[in-house]
């Protein structure tokens, strides 16, 4: 089995998978803010008191249903 190969520039994490295709992930250093970049994004209300835990979970729930 082959390796993945991968580079990180910056906040930016470029990934070139076993079957050659390319994947970029965007890596928040302040994981709470890209929470709520997103959840503004999709217009989902979140509470300033949740943990990050939990507006993750809760994020994650919103757009899965």
């Amino acid at each position: 089995m082959a390796q993945e190969k991968f580079a990180r520039s910056g906040e930016y994490v470029i990934n070139k998978k076993d079957d050659g295709s390319i994947e970029v992930f965007r890596v928040y250093d302040n994981v709470k803010g890209a929470l709520r970049e997103i959840s503004e994004s999709i217009g989902f209300e979140y509470d300033n008191a949740w943990t990050t835990r939990q507006f993750g979970s809760k994020l994650i729930d919103e757009i899965n249903k």
